[in-house]
């Protein structure tokens, strides 16, 4: 642990230094490796030792004083950086008042996230094993009363066997401090075709990135999948699964399609879904839903403690009655809610009466999600349009 703490404390000194608010001042980038330096060692100097080893100044009392003037701005740059860029660093600096020895704080939280993203593929892989396991439980029963309703119910009474696409994250790999490439996320990288296109705007990082075959799901595709067997398991065997990032046109021949996902896992998906009016923009966590009446847009976020999703749903049918459902949001939460609604009687009329006012059965819908953790305080039902496009030039065939 002592050795890691050094290794972190080395890669956020360069980071720290090297960062928009410190770059600029000398002073602050001497001063502050100088005192680092001298905390590792457990040494608390004196205003004039920092006088002379950081400034080269011998007894002279006004530089003595001026000393205590660079701290203070220094301490302040600090409380900057902080707020700003070092707002996840794992490891943070402080010197407290009074003292010119730093103290090195362990970011727990984003300490452990760390090593916690590595292991999620295979923490999720387990839970994903775990949940079809459990939903083989559900294969011998009758089916629930939510699988007589609305599209669970044309599903159930289908004659073609369903896909069920779950979306999962693009990884890649990119250099640490430290020279060693690990695997990593970033928002705006969701596909090779993102990977790629960022090569091109930034060729000057292409030795310090590289694809990798590694993605993750988050916990709403396991659990998606999970109540979605449930609801159809009860003796219809014919279901399959793959993840988005494997899936091609080709998959969806002769075949219904769910997608369970985040908004960022559609993969190819992602141009349907544009075209029949549903468009999230990764850098500002907005949808644009094409409503009833008029364009809408929705930015997901919090709410004082909670936090707000709007989670949508799509369905329609193809020429050959196939039929192609997806249920995304942009939290965990927002497919956990609509899951969860959507396998209540009572909440499937309320969404099939609304289906029932437009002149076609194919449709997409918004829903407010707000909550904490995996559990929804409130779900509100927030706009049913249709889905007027030609399904023969947005599904290929």
């Amino acid at each position: 642990m002592i050795k890691l703490k050094t290794i972190l404390i080395q890669q956020y000194l360069k980071k720290v230094t090297e960062s928009i608010t410190l770059s600029k001042s000398v002073v602050n980038k001497q001063l502050f490796r100088y005192l680092v330096d001298q905390s590792v060692k457990g040494e608390t100097p004196k205003e004039f030792q920092i006088a002379f080893d950081v400034f080269g100044k011998r007894g002279d009392a006004s530089k003595e004083n001026n000393i205590r003037v660079y701290i203070h701005n220094l301490r302040k740059k600090l409380t900057e950086y902080y707020t700003k860029e070092g707002l996840n660093d794992e490891i943070k600096f402080k010197i407290p008042k009074g003292t010119y020895q730093i103290q090195f704080q362990i970011n727990r939280k984003a300490y452990y996230k760390r090593y916690l993203h590595a292991a999620t593929p295979y923490i999720l892989a387990l839970s994903l094993i775990l949940f079809v396991l459990a939903s083989i439980l559900f294969f011998n029963k009758d089916k629930p009363e939510a699988a007589k309703h609305f599209i669970w119910k044309a599903l159930y009474s289908s004659n073609y066997p369903t896909l069920i696409v779950l979306g999962d994250h693009y990884f890649f790999q990119g250099k640490s401090p430290m020279g060693e490439f690990n695997t990593m996320r970033q928002n705006n990288i969701n596909s090779e075709a993102d990977f790629d296109d960022l090569l091109v705007k930034r060729p000057e990082i292409k030795n310090d990135i590289r694809k990798t075959d590694q993605t993750y799901i988050n916990k709403q595709a396991p659990f998606g999948l999970y109540k979605i067997m449930n609801l159809l398991g009860g003796g219809q065997t014919n279901i399959d699964f793959q993840y988005s990032s494997d899936f091609r046109w080709d998959h969806a021949k002769n075949r219904n399609l769910i997608f369970v996902g985040s908004f960022k896992t559609q993969n190819i998906l992602k141009d349907v879904h544009k075209k029949i009016g549903i468009n999230f923009l990764t850098q500002k966590n907005t949808i644009h839903f094409r409503g009833s009446t008029s364009p809408l847009s929705y930015h997901c976020g919090v709410d004082g403690f909670l936090t707000v999703d709007y989670p949508t749903i799509t369905y329609f049918k193809t020429k050959d009655s196939r039929h192609i459902i997806s249920f995304m949001s942009s939290k965990d939460i927002g497919n956990y809610a609509v899951l969860k609604f959507l396998s209540i009687p009572e909440n499937i009329k309320i969404l099939s009466d609304k289906v029932k006012t437009l002149n076609t059965t194919n449709f997409r819908a918004i829903l407010e999600v707000k909550g904490q953790g995996e559990t929804d305080f409130e779900i509100l039902l927030k706009d049913v349009a249709p889905i007027t496009e030609n399904i023969n030039e947005i599904w290929p065939e």
